[in-house]
């Protein structure tokens, strides 16, 4: 199916605590998963969480994923994460959720490829890796900066000395008109730019770097947006891009049945690519890659791409 096809869909999916495992024991010689089946269960539809010294089984029954893409994320991405927010949106990623991650025990074990394995919390929180990452990129830039799909921004901050101080030249790009207006009281000197990136024409070689920060996967066109972007970088010119894979929640079926009927008509996403997808459309364009950062085990669930325009 041609991208621009494609149809609005969800980012995220449900996993609904079915019951609690009593006197569950995590060991790699003797573990209760191959006693119940779930070391041969080739799936993750079916997750072991541990929370509070308690060893809960939850499922997800979701349509929106196949289990071959749950399987990926869950699984050999190792992504899984708390809803503690009791709110009917993920709106704080940093406050709203508590990410889980795949046992070390379940890690050495030999028969982690087919188990649904067992999700423990972590006491790194990677997602504030990735803000700095970011942070640090945005205070470095000078010159002129085109943001794709800048949305509400919460970042800017990062970049507000440089814009007053004139040491940068801030272009905000969104066709939704109620964040240009957002960002228009925000009393920063910012040029903003009402359209989509596939609609957005001038400025050949104008800009010194580009940032699309959780937008790819709005992009009606991923081809035409790159073109365009790659059209309006001078040579040299740098790319940053950061972008989520689906987001597995775990949620009271309460908690859940909420949150289905507030997104009831506003899925917005029209894919959930990784970076390979985006890498996979760079041949024979003028971008070669400084950093690609995938999802993996031991990270939030948003790679890091970095191109530069040739």
């Amino acid at each position: 199916m041609d991208d621009r096809d494609a149809l609005p869909g969800s980012n995220s999916f449900d996993y609904i605590p079915v019951r609690e495992l009593q006197g569950f024991m995590l060991d790699v010689s003797c573990c209760t998963a191959r006693e119940l089946g779930l070391s041969r269960a080739a799936t993750s539809r079916a997750v072991i969480v541990a929370v509070d010294a308690r060893f809960v089984l939850c499922r997800t029954d979701t349509g929106d994923f196949s289990d071959a893409q749950v399987r990926l994320v869950v699984h050999q991405r190792g992504q899984l994460y708390l809803d503690v927010s009791g709110k009917p949106a993920i709106t704080d990623f940093g406050r709203d959720v508590r990410q889980v991650v795949v046992s070390p025990t379940c890690r050495s074990c030999p028969d982690l490829a087919t188990c649904c394995a067992c999700y423990v919390p972590t006491f790194a929180w990677f997602f504030e890796d990735d803000e700095k990452v970011l942070e640090d990129w945005l205070r470095a830039r000078r010159g002129r900066l085109l943001d794709v799909g800048m949305g509400f921004a919460p970042y800017r901050e990062a970049m507000s000395d440089a814009i007053l101080g004139g040491r940068l030249e801030y272009h905000g790009l969104d066709p939704d008109p109620a964040v240009i207006a957002a960002a228009g009281a925000s009393g920063l000197p910012m040029s903003l730019h009402e359209v989509a990136i596939e609609a957005f024409v001038g400025c050949e070689g104008f800009f010194d770097a580009a940032v699309a920060l959780r937008s790819l996967n709005h992009f009606q066109d991923v081809d035409c947006a790159l073109d365009v972007i790659a059209r309006c970088l001078r040579p040299g010119a740098e790319v940053l891009m950061i972008e989520s894979l689906p987001l597995p929640l775990v949620r009271s079926r309460r908690h859940a049945s909420l949150c289905h009927v507030e997104a009831a008509g506003g899925h917005a996403h029209l894919r959930n690519w990784d970076s390979s997808q985006v890498v996979a459309r760079l041949p024979g364009r003028p971008f070669s890659v400084v950093q690609e950062r995938p999802v993996g085990r031991d990270t939030c669930d948003q790679w890091i791409l970095r191109l530069r325009r040739d």
